[in-house]
């Protein structure tokens, strides 16, 4: 999602927001073990393992109308639990970053990021023209390519999701879960792939 349309208070009363999946502190430790496995020593700096999350919709910058909006979309949102399964790894040149993803999105995540799209559009913001790529990024700043990188799959049975703020400090990025909302009740479902 680009940055909503229309003028608002302000840039003090605005917080850059997204929606995501933020993985239990156990699951981000075993994400970042995963990547510093994987990640050529000294070719990058790892995400921090606080910081791992899924981005499902980029929002930009809002102001506290459209945050209760946004709560408001997020809150009719009725989509199952699923599960995710990190099953590949890739390096994006232009970011310079190493990201894990799913070789095979779940409908239900697909489902969950077109409903949040369109829950954010009746807030004002402009959707993202681009396909939703599921990926999570692990490091940043690399000086090459790594090159083939294999994992070992890592699970997550989603159960939830949240909007959060993103804010840039002088140590990098820090990443901060405001709201969550639970996703629909039942068993998690059987495939384990993402």
């Amino acid at each position: 999602m680009a940055q909503p349309a229309g003028a608002g208070p302000s840039h003090s009363a605005r917080q850059r927001l997204f929606f995501g999946l933020w993985p239990e502190p156990a699951l981000q430790r075993a994400l970042y073990a995963q990547a510093r496995a994987v990640l050529p020593h000294g070719a990058g700096r790892l995400v921090v393992p606080e910081n791992l999350h899924l981005t499902l919709v980029f929002l930009g910058a809002s102001d506290e109308d459209r945050r209760r909006c946004l709560d408001a979309a997020a809150a009719a949102v009725r989509i199952g639990r699923f599960s995710l399964e990190f099953d590949v790894a890739g390096y994006w040149p232009r970011p310079r970053v190493l990201w894990f993803g799913c070789s095979r999105p779940p409908q239900a995540l697909l489902d969950l990021v077109a409903a949040l799209q369109s829950g954010a559009g009746s807030c004002g913001f402009v959707p993202d023209r681009r396909p939703y790529a599921a990926h999570l990024t692990v490091a940043r700043k690399l000086a090459r390519n790594p090159g083939a990188v294999a994992i070992a799959p890592v699970r997550w049975p989603v159960a939830e999701f949240v909007l959060a703020a993103s804010q840039t400090r002088a140590e990098g990025a820090y990443y901060q879960p405001l709201q969550t909302w639970m996703l629909q009740g039942g068993p998690f479902p059987v495939s384990t792939h993402c």
